[in-house]
């Protein structure tokens, strides 16, 4: 997540831009969160269905990693190389999400990094004016992360959508759209401004 707070940070100022309004969608909204918890140059933040919690896992899930985990050790102890590696891709289709099966081995391993990553710890930190809009059927990031968010960000508000996922925009675009643009034209009169 340093890495990408820092690109943004170097690409804010390449622009020469003194104010920002940030939005981040899922990954994104991790990089909107930190980059908004360090810097006061954000008009306003808006995370949609943003990742960021460190999520809550049933005690399965950790048996199927570790349970995987031990199985790739044990295909490359007992197999050549390339039948182990054939073996590992299979089972990783059969229990990684689409995402993670679509990165590179290079690309799974920042995404396994960040998404074990919580930043709830910086959501004080955040002083701008902040809109958090959800699916509330979300399960990738649920909405008891935005009430979380809610709860912990100074100045934030939060807007669900009954009936929609996690790509809250593309279900319930007439909507989000009436939703950002009457946050962006507000002025914003929060403790903060």
């Amino acid at each position: 997540m340093e890495e990408y707070t820092r690109f943004i940070e170097k690409f804010i100022d390449s622009l020469g831009l003194s104010r920002v309004s940030l939005l981040g969608h899922s990954f994104g909204g991790r990089v909107g969160i930190l980059y908004s918890s360090r810097h006061d140059n954000v008009d306003k933040l808006i995370l949609v269905d943003a990742a960021g919690m460190k999520p809550r896992r049933p005690l399965s899930y950790y048996i199927k990693v570790y349970t995987f985990k031990l199985s790739k050790k044990l295909a490359y102890l007992f197999l050549p190389r390339d039948k182990a590696e054939a073996l590992i891709e299979k089972r990783r289709g059969k229990s990684g999400s689409a995402d993670y099966n679509a990165a590179s081995p290079r690309m799974r391993a920042i995404l396994s990094k960040c998404v074990n990553e919580g930043l709830e710890s910086v959501l004080p930190g955040i002083k701008a004016p902040t809109l958090l809009i959800w699916g509330e059927n979300d399960t990738a990031t649920p909405l008891r992360d935005a009430k979380y968010m809610e709860k912990h960000i100074a100045d934030a508000g939060l807007v669900s959508f009954p009936g929609v996922g996690h790509y809250s925009f593309l279900e319930n675009p007439g909507q989000f759209a009436a939703v950002l643009n009457s946050f962006l034209k507000a002025k914003c009169v929060g403790k903060n401004n």
